[in-house]
């Protein structure tokens, strides 16, 4: 097949721009061809399939948009917002997109479009003469968008679509609700992980946690992934700086974000000096050192659609502490780690402490291999084919 992926944001940075690499990859490796859309970021763009580019200011292209590329919650190469566009702006954003997905299909005459997102590329693609299949991760629904047009465009996208796939049934109820579409019309296909990167190793602790400027001789627990708003990191902080500091575990910050100027500062008022803000980690070898170095994952997001950090620390079994607006609550459970009420930092703390106390590491981290093993790509990039196939035959 020819398949063509268009993205609202770069392949880089942010899960579902990752996503769109990976089972473009995954697709070009079993033969057949791929290109992908999306806007300009700042890495450097090397992909083994073709790869096109909506220019931004500072990166312009063949299609250009007259500011950043907007997104959900926030980005590493953008601070605008959809909320943030005004009418205008989102006309002009569809302008250049439409544009963009008129030359591309014209050029490379793909079979089917891969929309990431039921939101305004999914608009946009409703237009063009060509079957397209609409992906969501959740982030346009989850929160809610003050301007109500956003929801037109939204239905829209969706019902033009020939194939409808949500990460999670959670967002198919809720994509459903978005546009009167049948649930039975809404395939549930997660997102997947390398299993060949991403598995158990026996890695040298001492020299990654000193790498960090941490003890290997004291516990390390983590939070991993975008520094934002729903991903409450200072909730961890918080409930950490309950615990006194004999006690208390070192803490690795691995990411970055709009809210990570944030939880520095709340970290410092809370006098939590144990804690390390390690940035941005893109190598996900170093990432899979990290999550078996590590004895404790900690995500305490509310309304986070599926948090691929979870099930890559699962696969490294490495155990992991999630809030219950997690969309990862059912694979951790009691068994490969722990679930409290979002937003209880008493919990958290509970849990941390006994996390330790009693290693969870060595007792319930050896259940998350089996717990995400029907994640992984090999798997989930079949169903999506097969996602594909119907829409192209309808």
């Amino acid at each position: 097949m020819r398949i063509l992926f268009a993205s609202h944001c770069p392949l880089d940075a942010s899960g579902s721009g990752i996503y769109i690499r990976k089972v473009a990859e995954r697709l070009q490796s079993h033969g057949h061809e791929v290109m992908t859309l999306c806007p300009a970021g700042s890495a450097t763009d090397s992909f083994p399939f073709p790869h096109e580019l909506v220019g931004t200011p500072g990166r312009p292209s063949r299609w250009n948009l007259p500011f950043e590329f907007p997104n959900f919650s926030g980005h590493r190469d953008s601070h605008l917002l959809y909320d943030e566009l005004d009418a205008s702006g989102i006309a002009t954003y569809l302008d250049v997109w439409e544009s963009a997905l008129t030359d591309v299909i014209r050029e490379f005459k793909p079979d089917v479009m891969h929309v990431n997102h039921a939101f305004l590329i999914a608009y946009a693609a409703s237009s063009m003469p060509l079957p397209y299949v609409v992906v969501s991760h959740g982030s346009e629904f989850l929160r809610p968008r003050p301007n109500a047009s956003f929801d037109e465009y939204r239905r829209q996208g969706l019902r033009g679509a020939r194939g409808v796939v949500a990460i999670t049934p959670d967002i198919a109820t809720l994509m459903c609700e978005a546009s009167g579409i049948d649930r039975e019309r809404v395939h549930i296909v997660p997102p997947g992980y390398d299993p060949e990167v991403f598995r158990p190793s026996a890695v040298d602790r001492k020299a990654i946690l000193e790498s960090f400027g941490l003890s290997a001789v004291a516990p390390c627990v983590a939070y991993i992934g975008r520094v934002v708003e729903y991903k409450r990191v200072p909730d961890m902080l918080t409930a950490l700086a309950t615990i006194s500091a004999p006690q208390r575990p070192q803490v690795l910050v691995v990411g970055d974000g709009l809210s990570l100027p944030h939880s520095m500062e709340v970290a410092k008022r809370l006098g939590l000096h144990d804690v390390v803000f390690a940035g941005h980690i893109a190598d996900r070898y170093r990432l899979t050192e990290v999550f078996n170095a590590i004895d404790l994952l900690v995500l305490p997001s509310e309304n986070d659609p599926y948090p691929m950090t979870a099930i890559e620390a699962l696969a490294c079994g490495t155990p992991v502490l999630t809030s219950d607006r997690c969309g990862v609550t059912d694979i951790v459970a009691d068994v490969a780690g722990a679930v409290y009420p979002v937003g209880d930092t008493g919990a958290i703390a509970a849990r941390v402490q006994e996390a330790v106390r009693d290693d969870w590491k060595a007792s319930r981290g050896p259940h998350g291999p089996a717990r995400v093993a029907a994640k992984a790509w090999p798997g989930i990039v079949d169903q999506l084919l097969d996602v594909y196939r119907q829409a192209v035959q309808v």
